[in-house]
């Protein structure tokens, strides 16, 4: 069977097929039932339709040779021919004069019927006239059964036979319509069955299989959906699958984030409170160290509360007019009282602008800026974090470049591309949450911008970026907005 086959040229070729089959059929079985007919006439076993018509010919000339006895009332004896022959005589307005009555079986009209055969229903009536003096004085009707079955009604196989074959192409149409279309069922069940036993296994979580071999052009497209379905729906249950893996490891993750600084704080409170009668106890340490960890905890709960919103479609930057310079000297002196402590890491910004405002969302890059620099001071216990920035101007707009390199224990992944993910865990820091460079990473793409991060060559690791200011129209639009 062709493949380029479809169901309504198979339903045309059904038409086709079964018309041509019956057709074909009949014409061979009534090319039986005529030699059926001729050899049993041959044989007087059956009588033909015109079988009585013989006998109408010899009375219709004994008729004439009787015409003036017939006139006087002497009627011809019918049934030495046959019983079922019956004979009427009518004068020349249709009346009756002698013989059977209502033969012709309505008014007659003597002038159309005269000399003429007329058949009506099962039987044949001859309207003969009768002459005398070279005028007709009368009308002899008969009547006769003229059909094959009225014929040899007392031969009721025969008669069977014979209505059998004649109503045999209706039979046959039946018998094919019937065959060729079980057959056609039957080859589109198959693909039906296919569909079917495909739904069983979805529903049974099975995605692990393709449908093939279904024909026809329409099955074969749903073929294609199918498939095409499958695919997504084991593509979409993998993703969920991993997502829900994502969160417990977020869960996981968050209760030890949160459960790490809250240890650190609940033990230096008790430390401070055993020693705060102790003379010349300094408290100021145990302070900064409660101040560290509340802050971790800040930065755990800003960073989901922004997870949501930079995975938004419709996440927007808030753009403002922004003096870059001022804030990184800011951001500067916060993680120098941060690093206040580490006495053997030094902090150094080298910053090279071209100018002093910029069109940027100030939130958004603060957040990568942290995210970044807090990262670097986390692993970094001597040595440097440097964060270099500068730009550049294409006669539109300004590039702004960011790279902060530190002297730390570096990343311990070869593929830093995973860093980026979303809950990913570094091998050195397992307990972590794993979105500050997820999140930074969305930031700096809704900038326009790309990030990367790698291992340096003497140790230590470095993220850099690169940001586009946004237009004046993005900065009108979001003073706009605010109102």
């Amino acid at each position: 069977m062709k493949k380029d086959k479809t169901i309504k040229r198979d339903f045309y070729l059904l038409v086709v097929k079964v018309f041509l089959s019956t057709i074909l059929s009949s014409a061979v079985t009534y090319l039986c039932l005529i030699y059926f007919i001729f050899m049993f006439t041959e044989n007087n076993m059956i009588k033909p339709t015109d079988y009585f018509v013989k006998y109408l010919d010899v009375i219709e000339k004994k008729i004439e040779e009787s015409a003036p006895d017939i006139l006087n009332g002497e009627l011809i004896n019918l049934d030495q021919y046959s019983e079922k022959i019956e004979g009427e005589v009518l004068d020349i307005n249709g009346n009756h004069l002698y013989g059977d009555q209502d033969v012709a079986g309505y008014k007659v009209k003597v002038g159309e019927v005269i000399n003429r055969e007329i058949v009506k229903g099962s039987y044949v009536y001859r309207f003969i006239p009768i002459k005398h003096d070279n005028a007709i004085q009368a009308v002899y009707v008969l009547k006769a059964p003229f059909g094959f079955i009225i014929n040899n009604q007392d031969r009721l196989g025969i008669v069977l036979i014979y209505v059998v074959l004649l109503i045999s192409p209706l039979i046959f149409f039946v018998i094919y319509l019937i065959f060729y279309t079980s057959k056609l069922y039957k080859s589109l069940f198959n693909n039906i069955k296919v569909l079917l036993q495909a739904a069983d296994k979805i529903s049974n979580g099975d995605f692990d299989f393709k449908i093939s071999g279904l024909k026809r052009k329409e099955f074969m497209r749903i073929q294609d959906s199918f498939n095409t379905m499958i695919d997504a729906l084991k593509e979409m249950i993998e993703s969920i699958s991993k997502i829900d893996d994502e969160r417990k490891i977020m869960v996981s993750s968050i209760a030890h984030d949160i459960r790490t600084p809250l240890t650190v704080i609940q033990g230096q409170m008790d430390l401070i409170n055993d020693l705060k009668d102790i003379e010349k106890f300094d408290i100021t340490p145990h302070l900064d160290i409660i101040r560290k960890n509340c802050s971790k905890m800040s930065m755990l709960t800003d960073n989901l509360s922004l997870l949501y919103k930079v995975e938004n479609v419709d996440f927007l930057l808030n753009i403002k007019r922004v003096d870059l310079g001022k804030m990184l000297h800011e951001k500067k002196q916060e993680i120098l009282t941060m690093a206040h402590y580490q006495r053997s890491v030094q902090i150094l910004f080298d910053v090279c602008l071209s100018k002093r405002y910029y069109f940027l969302d100030e939130a958004m890059l603060m957040r990568v800026l942290d995210n970044i620099l807090y990262n670097s001071l986390r692993f970094t216990t001597s040595g440097e974090i440097k964060l270099e920035v500068h730009d550049e101007s294409d006669g539109h707009s300004s590039k702004i470049y960011f790279k902060c390199s530190d002297t730390g224990t570096g990343f311990k992944e070869k593929d830093t591309s995973q860093l980026f993910k979303a809950f990913y865990q570094d091998v050195q820091y397992k307990d972590h949450v794993g979105l500050g460079l997820y999140i930074s990473k969305k930031i700096v793409n809704n900038f326009d911008g790309q990030i990367q991060a790698y291992n340096n060559e003497n140790g230590g690791a470095t993220v850099e970026f690169y940001i586009k200011e946004q237009s004046i129209i993005c900065y009108q639009l979001s003073e706009k907005s605010s109102f």
